[in-house]
């Protein structure tokens, strides 16, 4: 019988460090996906990935042709995996319900992947996009759709014999506009993936239990 086990964040991706990209997930598949089709906008820019991982995004974002990229996670362990798979990158370990240590219009753009499910109010995380990104520039973020976690779902994975679960906060869509709102974001996409829109290679888990089920929600605003 599996054993859930209840971990902090920071604990919780430090001990999923060494499996999160070699396991076969459905979500960080969708966000992959869902990137890819706009990793171009970010050639030649200056890009921020708060809640960088393992690396893996900055790593695409690099071979795009971003540049000057930056990361930051709460994971120690996370953030060795992504000095392997982007070098080029600063990364430091940092809080992203914090301020972050840069001056006001630092990047051209920044990317915020399945991160913002842990943070409890999106207010001050909105708030610091819109102070690191400069005027005209614009941030991407991907996360699970509000269906989702409104229904209790949330990040975990296995390990040996247990399923480690950790702090995953819902937020409506309403919560995502209004916080966008007060920080001077204006929302210049959204997109409503489910699981038949990522095609034939998506995981079987995707295309058959999440066929017509709004599965991950992707928000383009502008500084």
């Amino acid at each position: 019988m599996t054993s859930r086990i209840f971990l902090d964040v920071e604990a919780a991706y430090d001990r999923w460090a060494a499996s999160y990209d070699a396991l076969d997930n459905p979500m960080v598949y969708a966000a992959t996906a869902a990137l890819e089709r706009r990793l171009e906008r970010f050639a030649g820019k200056s890009v921020a990935e708060l809640g960088c991982g393992t690396g893996r995004n900055l790593a695409a974002l690099s071979r795009a042709g971003a540049a000057n990229l930056w990361g930051c996670d709460l994971s120690a362990g996370m953030l060795e995996k992504a000095k392997c798979a982007a070098p080029d990158a600063i990364l430091f370990q940092h809080d992203i319900t914090q301020p972050l240590p840069v001056e006001r219009g630092h990047f051209d753009a920044a990317l915020v992947s399945l991160a913002y499910e842990h943070v409890e109010t999106l207010d001050q995380p909105a708030a610091e996009l819109a102070r690191i990104v400069r005027p005209g520039g614009f941030a991407l973020i991907l996360e699970i759709h509000p269906v989702m976690t409104l229904a209790g779902k949330g990040a975990h994975f296995p390990d040996g014999d247990s399923e480690i679960h950790m702090p995953s906060h819902a937020h409506s869509f309403s919560d995502w506009l209004t916080a966008f709102r007060h920080a001077g974001l204006t929302v210049s996409d959204c997109t409503e993936w489910r699981g038949r829109d990522f095609g034939p290679d998506a995981p079987v888990k995707l295309r058959e239990r999440y066929a017509d089920t709004p599965f991950l929600v992707e928000w383009m605003v502008s500084r």
